[in-house]
């Protein structure tokens, strides 16, 4: 068997909003990672369809008050559901052998601000709730 292609944490692509904007410049990590769904019922296709999922994407970013970064689209789109594209290979166009995720997120609260004196940038996570479930789009 061949040796699969690897991602890897340099060419990571996020992109939020209508029309999109690609972050990267400001994201040091993210995860789209599930969890089992909180529910106080579960209906017969819940349990046939093995239970459902909450998605989240998680991450964290540089504070930056500069109108075009990142931080400051957060703080400015706290609450807001918005549009995202996850390119793992940091590709513009998904294909076969480099999908995107996509999908809608609730952006959470506003992003912290502030850190520990010295010359390091400031970092800040997040952690917001995806509204159904992302797709996995191979350009198909």
């Amino acid at each position: 068997m061949a040796r699969s292609n690897r991602i890897k944490g340099t060419k990571l692509a996020l992109t939020l909003g209508t029309p999109g904007v690609d972050y990267w410049g400001d994201i040091t990590q993210y995860l789209l990672t599930n969890e089992e769904a909180d529910s106080d019922v579960t209906t017969f296709e819940d349990a046939a369809g093995g239970g459902s999922r909450d998605y989240k994407l998680t991450g964290a970013g540089v504070q930056s008050t500069d109108s075009a970064s990142f931080w400051r689209y957060v703080w400015d789109n706290t609450g807001e559901e918005v549009p995202f594209t996850l390119a793992p290979h940091g590709n513009e166009v998904p294909s076969v052998a480099q999908p995107h995720f996509t999908g809608t997120v609730k952006i959470g609260p506003k992003p912290d601000i502030g850190g520990e004196a010295g010359t390091s940038a400031f970092t800040f996570e997040f952690e917001w709730d995806v509204i159904g479930e992302p797709v996995l789009d191979d350009g198909a």
